[in-house]
């Protein structure tokens, strides 16, 4: 009786279920074919909806509230009496060995936890990576760098390099969500920048808010990302086992940590601007262009996250993109000077004698390298960087956030030889830098820029190789590039062009002027002024005027920021006299002033110039290599 009850009820389970089934089958048949039951995407969030996010406010330390705690770390940081710094906190594995020449790995060690572990404590090690060497190899050495069986957080100069600062007000709690800014040092692809952002942290504080209430202000993150040969080595050997750019793709991984982790020092990831100046304006520039302007990432279990959502790009350089015959000569140039025939020999190679390789090249058929040579190379289609910036974004090929983008009125003063005594030096300091320009661009660019006047202690052509070299490896690719964000982005995502034209002491009358990247000074220092106003402004609220406009610093006034539009209205500083101008002596410099300005006609036309030969300047269509 039970064997035949037993059956009965399977018997029962399986018509039951062939008949669930039949239903099912019918519903999932007229689901997808009914016209009005068709799925829709109606229901999902638009991309720019801020996801859902698992964060949860963690439990302080019970011997220390600063030290913070994440998955593979523990770190307690230096304070002050108003921030916290956050030393050395690796974001990827070395970079050294069999990582070298590849995109940054993931860290695979903890710091600071586990049995018997103490949390990291900057103990005042630089870790910085390597920086570039001298041409002449009697200069150069093989001693100064870290062997790989030192952790890099407490060497000087190593490979094992990739670590990020952190710095927070001193009363920011995880949860408290301020705005991050992301600064990328410069260095000009050539030295490891280190910036302290402490005291931005400190000036970007107000007691009192917009909105009358207290405001800690901002949190700050720096970064060390890979520089010459370790981050921008190419060639066929690399294409076929390894990554180009290496050093930007540095630089997105630290992006992509602040994500992840940001919210456990009080930032808020969902409003990151990342800034940079000179070289890390480029990154800045190349950041917004990478992936053919897709700055989101995918996130397991929460789908893609937007990296950035405003940047800043101070002087940003426009850097010559290598092409495949010039990369592969700088390649060879290192395996033979470490006796390999392959990258796998490169990569064993012992850290001094590849610090011993890392020095300025030439390109082919010149025989002096740049001033700042090593630069990125094209990748090929779907790769992450496939264009120079400035190219890029004339194509409508780039991520359209709210941008602070601006050039100094002397940005080549200080980058070339002061020595530059005729026409002839003139012609072979531009060949040097770009070997592809014509005898007939030459010839063009001597006309264009013309020898105006001698300077005190400098030879009788360095006035015009500083304004030629000013305008084509800073102004015109920075201005090309602002103007065409201005009539590709949405009404509603503006940007923001400016130019400094202030002078500090003699450089007024000794020729300098406003020498190339002059704004860093002020906007990373302690000390309250104009343009640090509009950039914290900014970096709070993607809107320059915000504070200064609800709530003025005593004493000081200054002209609403308009976007750039089509009339080429930007942000002008200056601290000259009205009728002043560089030349003039000391008595001429006076208080800072702001004011909008329309186009510069005379500038439009000179970057007319330099816009018809950015092909030939490496700067737009440079190819890519064909590896097949």
């Amino acid at each position: 009786m039970a064997r035949v009850m037993n059956s009965s009820l399977i018997f029962d389970r399986r018509v039951l279920l062939g008949l669930a089934a039949a239903v099912i089958l019918s519903f999932t048949f007229a689901f997808l074919y009914a016209p009005d039951l068709r799925p829709s995407a109606d229901w999902m969030p638009p991309l720019m909806s801020k996801p859902s996010s698992p964060f949860s406010v963690p439990l302080k330390n019970l011997e220390d509230a600063n030290i913070v705690e994440l998955d593979y770390l523990a770190i307690k940081p230096n304070v002050s009496d108003k921030v916290r710094f956050y030393w050395n906190i690796p974001y990827a594995a070395t970079a050294g060995g069999g990582n070298r020449f590849r995109g940054p790995q993931p860290v695979n060690r903890t710091y600071g936890i586990g049995r018997g572990q103490k949390p990291l404590v900057w103990d005042g090690a630089l870790g910085m990576c390597p920086r570039i060497q001298k041409i002449d190899p009697a200069q150069r050495s093989r001693k100064d760098i870290s062997g790989e069986d030192v952790l890099g957080i407490t060497a000087r100069w190593t490979e094992d390099c990739l670590s990020l600062n952190v710095f927070t007000p001193i009363d920011a709690e995880p949860g408290d969500d301020l705005p991050v800014l992301v600064n990328i040092p410069g260095g000009g692809f050539h030295l490891p920048g280190r910036s302290n952002g402490g005291e931005m942290v400190e000036k970007a504080r107000r007691e009192k808010g917009v909105d009358g209430k207290l405001d800690k202000g901002i949190v700050v993150v720096t970064m060390y990302y890979r520089n010459g040969i370790y981050g921008f080595l190419s060639g066929e050997q690399i294409a076929k086992d390894g990554d180009y750019n290496m050093g930007l793709r540095d630089q997105r991984a630290a992006l992509e940590w602040v994500q992840k982790y940001i919210r456990y020092f009080g930032g808020n990831p969902d409003h990151v601007v990342i800034m940079g100046t000179s070289a890390g304006g480029a990154s800045v520039m190349l950041q917004l262009t990478a992936n053919e302007g897709d700055n989101y990432y995918p996130v397991p279990g929460t789908g893609r996250k937007q990296l950035f959502h405003g940047a800043i790009a101070q002087s940003p350089a426009s850097p010559t993109f290598f092409t495949p015959t010039q990369a592969e000569k700088f390649y060879k140039e290192v395996a033979d000077g470490l006796n390999c025939t392959d990258i796998a020999c490169v990569r064993a190679a012992s850290p001094g004698d590849l610090y011993y390789e890392n020095y300025p090249m030439n390109f082919p058929g010149r025989s002096t390298p740049p001033r700042w040579m090593w630069a990125p190379t094209t990748e090929p289609s779907g790769g992450m960087f496939t264009a120079p910036a400035p190219a890029a974004i004339m194509s409508n090929r780039y991520a359209k956030v709210p941008t602070i983008i601006g050039f100094t009125s002397n940005e080549g003063s200080d980058q070339v030889k002061k020595t530059t005594d005729n026409e002839g030096e003139f012609k072979s300091y531009l060949k040097d830098h770009y070997p592809l320009l014509s005898d007939e661009d030459l010839n063009t660019l001597v006309n264009t820029y013309p020898n105006d006047r001698q300077w005190p202690d400098s030879g009788k052509w360095w006035d015009a190789v500083a304004k030629a070299q000013g305008d084509i490896r800073y102004i015109c690719p920075t201005y090309l590039a602002s103007n065409a964000m201005a009539e590709h982005n949405p009404e509603n995502v503006p940007t923001y062009q400016y130019q400094w034209d202030v002078m500090w002491g003699v450089d007024i009358k000794n020729g300098f002027g406003t020498k190339h990247a002059g704004t860093v000074g002020q906007v990373m220092v302690r000390r309250q002024n104009e343009i640090s106003d509009y950039f914290i402004s900014f970096v709070k609220f993607l809107d320059p005027n915000r504070e200064p406009s609800t709530i003025p610093r005593e004493g000081v006034k200054v002209a609403k920021w308009e976007p750039l539009d089509s009339t080429g209205r930007r942000m002008f500083f200056t601290n000259i006299k009205e009728g002043g101008h560089r030349g003039d002596g000391t008595n001429m410099l006076g208080k800072m002033r702001t004011e909008m300005r329309l186009r510069d006609d005379d500038r439009e036309r000179k970057c007319g110039v330099i816009r018809g030969m950015m092909r030939r300047l490496q700067m737009e269509g440079v190819e890519a290599l064909n590896l097949n």
